[in-house]
């Protein structure tokens, strides 16, 4: 897996670079960071997206099932607390599980809203991952309140509901509970549920949802690389695909 991310640096260092030459309001990260979650591995990710990170309050993440993916030395409270600075909630009131749900109000028009769907696995043939049922409904309390409704919103977490072509991950390996994440979720109007885990960019609509699902694919891989730039005017969001030609990102 390692060999895939050789360039990794590089690569990082032009979205940087992108992000500064088109003057990007906010990153959204949805992991993964790392392959284990090992406290080295954090530290290193860490000061390859620290020029990504500022301000903090123009980032926003959750963890990636390889970020949290050892249980010893409690990887949930290691990866918390090498990214707790973009770790901001600008609604802390609805906190349920450590840093989760996060809100962020970007502006007058847009909202972010974050819940974790990652955890360890026992077997390291599973990398299933689940919304804590606390936090599903806290989400339904989020998306119905004044302070948010009205915005066009962001619904950000790792695991695909779906898979590029509109089915739901396998069971070892997707979102337990897509279904009922989606179900909270077909009360939006005017979003975007962006998530990673895939390593496949993609944009798909499903039935009884009015906005689309976006895959973030990963950035970094080699093969795969890929990112999407986000613009919203007037509640009306334009998705713009990004791959790599060698030496930046360009385009699809």
């Amino acid at each position: 897996r390692a060999k895939y991310f050789d360039e990794a640096e590089e690569k990082l260092a032009a979205i940087v670079r992108l992000k500064e030459e088109q003057n990007i309001d906010l990153v959204i990260n949805t992991g993964d960071y790392t392959a284990l979650g090992l406290e080295s591995e954090l530290e290193l990710a860490k000061s390859f997206v620290e020029p990504l990170m500022s301000p903090p309050q123009r980032y926003m993440t959750v963890p990636g099932n390889h970020d949290i993916y050892v249980h010893e030395g409690n990887s949930h409270y290691r990866f918390s607390e090498h990214f707790c600075s973009v770790l901001q909630n600008d609604l802390p009131e609805y906190c349920r599980g450590g840093h989760w749900p996060q809100v962020r109000l970007i502006g007058d028009d847009v909202a972010v809203v974050a819940v974790n769907s990652s955890h360890p696995n026992p077997w390291p043939w599973r990398s299933d991952g689940e919304i804590p049922q606390d936090q599903l409904e806290t989400l339904s309390e989020i998306l119905a309140d004044d302070r948010v409704k009205e915005r066009f919103i962001f619904v950000i977490t790792h695991y695909a509901p779906r898979l590029s072509n509109g089915e739901p991950d396998k069971k070892l390996h997707g979102l337990i509970n897509a279904d009922e994440f989606l179900e909270r979720c077909k009360v939006l109007k005017k979003g975007a549920i962006l998530f990673g885990h895939v390593h496949k960019t993609y944009q798909i609509d499903i039935e009884g949802l009015s906005i689309p699902l976006i895959c973030a694919g990963s950035a970094t891989m080699e093969g795969y690389e890929g990112l999407w730039i986000y613009e919203v005017e007037n509640g009306i969001l334009t998705a713009k695909q990004m791959k790599w030609d060698g030496c930046t990102y360009v385009p699809v």
